[in-house]
């Protein structure tokens, strides 16, 4: 009769924590979902915005086929960047036409 008391607590107690376990699995596994779409977007965003942004310093130095050096610069870093996160269109192309406008040297890059 013990023994039968026992057993049904350890198969109670044992039930109880493998379905807690899987519980908490499956919540680990829902937020690590939820992330991944977080991720996902947020990194859409930002391709969004430096794909914008590189494109608005395209076009306001394009009537002048010149650009400061360190505008320069820093589009080359956004561009890098746009690249890392998989942009890959149209700003190469923009970028091959950069290369033959005049670099205006400044003090700020010393």
């Amino acid at each position: 009769m013990i023994q039968t008391i026992i057993s049904t607590v350890i198969t109670f107690g044992v039930s109880g924590v493998l379905g807690y376990c899987v519980s908490v699995i499956k919540n680990y596994k829902n937020k690590l979902n939820e992330k991944n779409k977080e991720g996902k977007i947020l990194k859409e965003a930002l391709m969004t915005m430096l794909q914008s942004n590189l494109t608005n310093t395209y076009f306001v130095y394009e009537s002048m086929q010149e650009i400061p050096d360190y505008i320069l610069k820093n589009w080359l870093n956004s561009l890098k960047m746009y690249e890392q996160l998989g942009g890959n269109d149209y700003c190469h192309t923009l970028q091959r036409k950069i290369e033959d406008w005049k670099i205006i040297k400044t003090d700020i890059l010393k």
